[in-house]
């Protein structure tokens, strides 16, 4: 799955889901999530390079206790970051 095809996907309908601090793993290879789908691994750099897991991918990371072998995923994976600036929030 190529960037265009990622361009043809209709994000607005996409599931949405906020991150927690403990849904960050560590491997030697560096960070990465759950799968919500398979539950492999999702490394940042295949989420943001092509949109997929590491289970749809076929790739293992290093520094992890169990084999990928899923790749019947059909998840497509996107990161997306949100910020805002000026005063704190009320409370």
């Amino acid at each position: 799955m190529g960037e265009d095809d990622l361009a043809d996907i209709d994000w607005e309908s996409a599931v949405r889901m906020e991150l927690e601090p403990d849904a960050i793993h560590e491997a030697r290879d560096g960070y990465y999530f759950d799968c919500p789908e398979c539950g492999s691994p999702a490394t940042i750099d295949n989420i943001i390079e092509e949109g997929r897991c590491n289970g749809y991918l076929n790739e293992q990371v290093e520094g992890i206790d169990f084999e990928v072998e899923n790749v019947s995923c059909t998840a497509v994976l996107r990161l997306e970051m949100a910020y805002t600036s000026g005063s704190e929030p009320e409370t």
